[in-house]
């Protein structure tokens, strides 16, 4: 089945795999608000697609996404509006009942890197950039699932100094878990996927929802979600924020923002 272009998206239907491409080649496929909307229904569309087992991420002309697109004109509401829609697509993909797999190939940086941290398994090339910047444009994001991933320190190592690392430190320190050609990157998720998807389906359900209780992940996609929701609102200035609660899964200040 040939891929099916949805305002900036490509879907296709590899079985019951569902292969969702961002497609904005011309900025390495960042994310504006209207593609965070089209990919946040089509991935609740595939959760809830019968015919659907897995689900397979990546981005199209050779990147995966540079991340949120710092061009989009908008107004302090579009912000907002933006933020909170991350922050629905972060926690559908970190949260969902189904597989999802990451296929990172050149740019994965940012909002991007976060997504792809976001799903249960990546494939990567060697040659993949990645990084989280959030401490250069003053946004609190990489924590939630990468802590999980890679321990604390080294978590603390990417997020805090900001620094760039290829798919060969990635796969090293446990951020990649399958390396492939650039060219085979996708053909691999996919038979990842497939392979996942041969499996029961009430059992891979059953099994991630145990690896998310274990890990504490939900909580963790809440408070992580809630902190960068109340910045937005707070126009991005820390200092009209309380401090986390360490005893509470958000003890942000500002709006008790609940999106779910």
């Amino acid at each position: 089945m040939p891929p099916v272009t949805i305002a900036d998206h490509q879907l296709e239907s590899r079985g019951r795999i569902r292969v969702v491409t961002l497609s904005r080649p011309a900025v390495r496929n960042a994310m504006d608000t209207r593609l965070l909307m089209v990919l946040l229904d089509t991935l609740t569309d595939a959760v809830g697609d019968d015919d659907v087992a897995a689900i397979v991420l990546t981005g199209d002309a050779g990147h995966f996404s540079a991340g949120a697109d710092l061009k989009e004109e908008l107004d302090r509401a579009g912000q907002v509006r933006r933020m909170e829609l991350f922050g629905q697509v972060y926690e559908t993909v970190a949260m969902c009942p189904k597989a999802v797999v990451a296929a990172v190939v050149g740019s994965c940086v940012g909002g991007g890197a976060e997504v792809a941290t976001a799903c249960d398994i990546r494939v990567a090339s060697t040659d993949i950039t990645m990084r989280f910047p959030g401490t250069r444009m003053g946004v609190p994001v990489g924590a939630a699932k990468l802590v999980g991933l890679v321990g604390l320190g080294t978590a603390k190592d990417l997020v805090l100094s900001a620094r760039t690392i290829d798919g060969t430190e990635a796969h090293r320190i446990g951020l990649v878990q399958r390396l492939a050609p650039a060219e085979a990157v996708l053909s691999t998720a996919v038979q990842v996927a497939e392979t996942i998807a041969a499996g029961d389906p009430h059992t891979v359900t059953y099994l991630k929802a145990m690896f998310d209780r274990f890990s504490g992940l939900g909580d963790r996609v809440q408070a992580e979600n809630d902190a960068i929701h109340a910045l937005a609102e707070a126009g991005g200035d820390y200092t009209s924020l309380n401090q986390p609660n360490p005893k509470t899964t958000s003890g942000w200040s500002a709006t008790a923002w609940k999106h779910r």
